[in-house]
């Protein structure tokens, strides 16, 4: 896990770098399916995140909120999260069973508990109580569905199908994201801030 996002000069250096080179092409078997936005998307960022990670808390919150709601709900970028939560963390494993559950209720229900789950981390961290975090952003009959859907054995299924995909891509730290854009692939280790992501895009877009 990476201790800190990176600092703003050395991504800027990382990413005009990727503008300036060739791009790799895409591989690995990555979920086709958008936790925001739409497949047909001009771009598409890919992101393997751990729930209890401090970076991916800070990546998220300041980064990908903003990137959804002025690029994904305009159709111009498709955010698939993969979930890879790091053995080193106690409390990985259960809060993505919570996220899985809620991606099976909808992707309103899955965004508000991601949010949920990252904005409140300190406090579920300390004491491995999720079931409270969760339900206060859930109604009382979507709480009860996820409680159902909990007792699923294939939720176990999803994450160990999420890790062997972290594994098959050679992701080793967290975060770590993907733009897919023209048929080509960069890969980006560590978080960036919304106005450095923000500018990459739109450079995308020219």
């Amino acid at each position: 896990m990476r201790a800190a996002i990176r600092s703003a000069t050395g991504i800027l250096v990382v990413l005009a770098s990727i503008l300036q080179s060739p791009a790799q092409s895409q591989n690995g078997k990555a979920n086709d399916t958008c936790d925001s936005g739409q497949p047909n998307a001009p771009v598409k960022i890919e992101i393997f995140s751990d729930f209890q990670c401090p970076a991916c808390r800070t990546f998220y919150l300041d980064t990908i909120l903003p990137i959804l709601k002025e690029y994904a709900s305009q159709n111009r970028v498709c955010i698939v999260y993969h979930d890879f939560p790091l053995q080193m963390h106690s409390y990985a494993r259960p809060a993505t069973r919570y996220a899985i559950a809620a991606r099976r209720l909808g992707r309103d229900q899955w965004l508000r508990v991601c949010e949920a789950l990252y904005a409140d981390q300190a406090l579920w961290t300390e004491t491995g109580k999720l079931e409270p975090v969760v339900a206060r952003v859930l109604s009382s009959n979507e709480m009860a569905r996820i409680k159902k859907i909990l007792e699923d054995p294939t939720i176990e299924e999803s994450i160990e199908q999420a890790i062997a995909l972290a594994v098959q891509r050679g992701i080793r730290s967290t975060p770590t994201f993907f733009i897919n854009a023209n048929g080509r692939e960069q890969r980006v280790v560590g978080g960036v801030s919304y106005p450095i992501l923000k500018d990459y895009l739109e450079r995308l877009f020219k």
